[in-house]
């Protein structure tokens, strides 16, 4: 043991011309009673007469006795542990026990203790207690002192401090409990232990001035004891602004601290109750759906969360309408969740706007600020609070920036838990680091609003008296009043890791792969539904007007609006019937509007009679296969018809469609021979090889995958594939590592030609060592004449239950049934699609839901995944895209392989949703059985959705969103097949951001590399 008096390593260093012993406290010999002058020469009438002096005898005080004291503790820390430790810093300072003591209480490190003294008791807490042994105690009676040990979980605050107090004056009374003064003094207490921490956490001298802390605390500690609750808190007041002072002579600027509340549709009505009680300055994490959601329960609470703004006490942070998953959705997807989000801001927050970018799950990507700074978003938080990886930096502020340059000032160290008891141990320390460290101190704090720890209580009570550690601010007031960084963050895309899967898995969710990709389905069906739907408003002119049910709004508008609504918010089902109808419905308008009702023809050549529409509301080129319902068989190979061919869904057809074009198909050519049926020589099924004009590929005969898919003309196979169950794997006697394997049991041609080549296999997945089946399955495997792409349809029956159950609580990343892929190039590069721009990826998981493309020796080969998200490597040259994992029920998927793409993009577009096909009484169309309606002369930009809009006090136009994915900036025209009066560039809150030119038919814009851009133009 050590003298008191000696220098601890708990204690800071103490000030060199100190006289009066240690800071951090009174000495031991040093008066705390607040006489400066105990002897006076005399007194007048205008003088109060002098305290008498204190009676001569030991100095009473308390003495906490924790392990790890001055030192940051070891991580992990028992939330018990953390509980008692702070629980008895603070519980030494409640006035009934300050009251009656002649010095504020002092920590000590356990494995230093001091010498006891006359008049002292000493606590010793949590795991302190296992580091003395009982002759400390017996040392301690020998002079008097009663040293208590209080083991982690065995006592509160309130528990402790009834027991010092029995230790000080058995039979005292402690007061009543729920006194708010008893907990601003234990708040005292907490944030002299915190404030001692953060001089030693800065490698200070104590600049403590102990003797007047000592003076106010006790002297308020008396008032409150006398009844003076008015002096108390005065004096309260008075030692909190002197811990204050003490702060500020070693870090002398603001520093903050953010309060970060999180919010979400589940939360209870009286979630808010306590922060708005409270007062102190705080941030709402909150997606629109959750402030929507609060609305509905609580509306009183509402009204105050808008006051509280409307004071600069509160502030709301968030994004999109829901958070659900939002780096593997659709572009579409991600706006409309940001326009809905906007818009219910709005309607409950008194017509403000959201500011600040944040959410409480994962929602990182290269391109999100981007998104967010077209909505009008300045600043953001880069960090999640469920799970995911994304890149931690050492800063607390950096500049967060897309690849196209867009950037918002972001928060990017993460906030400490105020619902965990360790963070009262750490919150000092790294306080500490940010002081060091940071440009601008910042300590973020987040939490549920309904669940906090009892330290946190103690912290926000100091807020209401001073800015002791740090200055308190909404999320809003912390980035106006702080100095916008100079770094820029730029991560990769391999640098976020998404836990989507893992979760949906936990859950319990039905369908968590499958439901992504039907949802991307229809995400692209209700885009294409709109592109329709702007064609028939720029073709209004034509025929019998459009009704116009919607008043100031483009026709059609609370239709798409309800599927859009009831898509993005997870009704899949009721979804899918409203874009059925707007199909049928645009389509039909669409078609109308295009070719003459009447087979008369259109004036400028005869009519050719009855024949089909078929219009590609996308802006990529297409060469698709569209079914002919009307034709009776085979149609000629001329104009846009590629090929035709007679299957059992009805007529097929290959057809040529330019972007945003059409062609009209006559249904009944008197005269013309009819198409041949028989197979070709260049789309044909020769045994287990099918081919066309392109690539060709090879079913294995004992697995029933692909055993080889290469380009015409090419000997060496750049894919293969195969179905595989992964978690089954077992070891046999040998040593080897046995897998499941894949078995063929049959294999029939369906179609050999001229325009369809197609084959089944048929098989089972069988146990790696029991042969025995765990699932069957059927793989389609489809060649249209001339496209460079194989259609591959995967469908599973017969899955083993015992194996089904063994999967449905996870994990999901080591036991599921996927489609392997394999190609021969260990070297082979592998980029991955991100909102449709490809990136290099060396990542174990390289999810996306469009497009994985395997580049090797000018050998460009894209897998094509349909929305399916969720892909594990195997080494260097496998790939498992998985599709039955945890509880999931979709049994039939959709893939394709895509040779030499130079924007493969494109084709992972035209796989998600088919054209439209329109019956009509006469054609062909004015201008010919073939053209365009808008055309966009940039291959690399993809035009993810067109609508028509009304621009106040300039009539009627469209609206287009325009993405670049090739990541090089572009110069580009946008024609039209009506002349436009003008153009703009704006945001997707419609402010505008720069008229552009307009040359003819022609609108010229410019595009920066993954530039995000929406263009309004207006039709005369």
């Amino acid at each position: 043991m050590v003298n008191d008096d000696e220098p601890r390593p708990d204690r800071p260093i103490p000030e060199p011309t100190a006289p009066d012993g240690p800071p951090g406290g009174p000495g031991p010999e040093a008066a705390v009673e607040p006489s400066p002058d105990p002897e006076p020469a005399e007194a007048t009438s205008e003088q109060e007469a002098p305290a008498p002096e204190g009676p001569v005898g030991p100095r009473r005080r308390v003495v906490v006795m924790i392990a790890d004291s001055g030192r940051r503790p070891e991580e992990p820390i028992d939330e018990a542990e953390a509980a008692i430790v702070w629980a008895a810093v603070s519980a030494a300072w409640h006035p009934a026990v300050l009251s009656r003591c002649d010095a504020t209480p002092e920590v000590e490190d356990v494995d230093a203790p001091g010498v006891p003294r006359e008049g002292e008791v000493r606590l010793i807490a949590g795991r302190g207690v296992g580091h003395l042994n009982y002759e400390y105690r017996d040392q301690g009676s020998e002079v008097g002192v009663p040293v208590l040990m209080i083991e982690a979980g065995e006592s509160d605050r309130e528990g402790l401090a009834r027991l010092i107090l029995e230790a000080i004056e058995p039979g005292a009374d402690p007061g009543p409990a729920d006194d708010p003064t008893v907990g601003d003094f234990y708040a005292l207490g907490a944030s002299r232990w915190w404030v001692r921490d953060l001089t030693i956490g800065m490698e200070h001298v104590d600049v403590l001035d102990a003797e007047a802390l000592g003076r106010e605390a006790i002297g308020g500690a008396k008032a409150w004891a006398s009844g003076d609750a008015k002096g108390a808190v005065n004096r309260l007041r008075a030692s909190f602004e002197l811990l204050t002072e003490a702060r500020e002579r070693i870090y002398p600027v603001d520093s903050f601290l953010v309060d970060l509340h999180l919010l979400d549709g589940s939360s209870p009505a009286e979630a808010l109750d306590d922060a708005l009680e409270a007062r102190a300055p705080f941030t709402l994490i909150a997606p629109a759906q959750a402030i929507e959601a609060m609305a509905g329960k609580n509306p009183e609470a509402m009204a105050r969360l808008r006051s509280a703004i409307d004071e600069g006490w509160a502030d709301v942070a968030g994004g999109p309408f829901a958070e659900t998953g939002e780096s593997l959705r659709p572009v579409e997807t991600i706006l409309w969740q940001f326009r809905q989000g906007s818009a219910t801001y709005r309607k409950h927050l008194d017509d403000r706007t959201v500011e600040t970018l944040a959410g409480r799950r994962f929602a990182l990507y290269p391109m999100r600020p981007q998104v967010a700074k077209r909505f009008g978003f300045r600043y953001g938080l880069h960090l999640a609070f469920d799970d995911g990886t994304f890149p931690i930096i050492r800063e607390s502020k950096r500049l967060w920036e897309s690849p196209e340059g867009a950037n918002l000032e972001s928060l990017t160290r993460p906030p400490l838990a105020a619902d965990k008891d360790a963070t009262a141990l750490t919150l000092a320390w790294e306080l500490a680091k940010s002081m060091r460290d940071d440009h601008t101190a910042t300590l973020g704090l987040v939490h549920w609003p309904d669940r906090v720890a009892d330290w946190f209580r103690d912290i926000r009570r100091v807020a209401g008296y001073s800015p002791v550690l740090a200055r308190w601010a909404t999320l809003g007031d912390y980035f106006h009043l702080t100095d916008r960084p100079y770094e820029v963050l730029r991560p990769k895309l391999d640098q976020y890791v998404t836990p989507y899967l893992e979760q949906a898995v936990s859950r319990g969710d039905p369908s968590p792969i499958g439901r992504r990709a039907r949802h991307a389905r229809l995400r692209a069906r209700l885009d294409l539904a709109d592109g329709l739907r702007s064609l028939a408003a720029a073709l209004d002119f034509v025929g019998e007007p459009i009704p116009d049910e919607e008043g100031p709004r483009p026709a059609g508008s609370s239709a798409f609006d309800e599927a859009g609504r009831l898509l993005e918010t997870g009704m899949l089902d009721e979804a899918e019937a409203a874009i059925a109808a707007l199909e049928s419905r645009w389509a039909g308008e669409a078609g109308r509007r295009v070719v003459p009702a009447t087979e008369e023809g259109n004036g400028a050549s005869a009519g050719q009679g009855a024949g089909d529409l078929v219009l590609n509301p996308m802006s990529i080129p297409r060469r698709v296969s569209v079914v002919l319902p009307e034709a009776s068989g085979p149609v000629p190979s001329e104009g846009p018809v590629r090929v035709s061919q007679f299957t059992a869904e009805g007529t097929e057809a290959v057809v040529t469609l330019a972007g945003f074009g059409f062609a009209w198909i006559p249904r009944d050519r008197p005269g013309i021979r009819e198409a041949p049926a028989g197979p070709s020589e260049t789309v044909q099924a020769r045994g287990r090889v099918l081919r066309n004009e392109m690539l060709r590929a090879e079913v294995d005969e004992s697995t029933g995958g692909l055993r080889a898919v290469m380009a015409a003309g090419e000997d060496e196979p750049r894919l293969a594939q195969q179905l595989v169950i992964a978690g089954v794997s077992v070891t046999d006697k040998k040593g080897q590592v046995r897998h499941s394997r894949m078995k063929a049991t049959g294999y029939e041609v369906e179609y050999g030609g001229p325009a369809l080549v197609q084959a089944v296999s048929t098989g089972q997945i069988l146990h790696p060592t029991e042969d025995r089946p765990l699932a069957g399955f059927r793989q389609r495997f489809r060649l249209w004449s001339g496209r460079p792409v194989l259609e591959l349809e995967v469908e599973l029956t017969e899955l083993d239950e015992a194996w089904l159950g063994s999967i449905a609580d996870g994990p999901a990343w080591s036991r599921y049934l996927a489609c392997r892929w394999a190609w021969p190039d260990g070297n082979a590069t592998l980029r991955r699609s991100s909102l449709l721009g490809l990136e290099a990826t060396t990542a174990d998981r390289p999810e996306t839901a469009e497009v994985l493309d395997v580049t090797a020796r000018r050998q460009r080969t894209a897998l094509l995944f349909g929305g399916l998200a969720h892909h594990q490597r195997h080494g260097t040259r496998m790939l498992d895209t998985l599709l039955v994992a945890g509880k999931e029920s979709e049994r039939s998927f959709r893939l394709g392989v895509a040779l030499d793409l130079e924007h493969p993009f494109q084709a992972a577009l035209d796989l998600l949703a088919p054209p439209a096909v329109v019956p009509t009484a006469g054609g062909p169309p004015r201008s010919g059985p073939t053209g365009w309606f808008f055309h966009l002369d940039a291959k690399s930009v993809a035009v993810t959705r067109v609508e028509p809009v009304v621009i106040d006090g300039e009539g009627r136009g469209l609206a287009f969103h325009l993405l670049e994915t090739g990541g090089r900036s572009v110069r580009c025209k946008l024609r039209l097949f009506r002349e436009p009066v003008s153009a703009r560039q704006t945001d997707f809150n419609d402010e505008r951001i720069v008229e552009l030119s307009v040359t003819g038919d022609a609108v010229q814009l410019d595009l920066t590399p993954h530039e995000l851009a929406r263009v309004v133009v207006t039709l005369a």
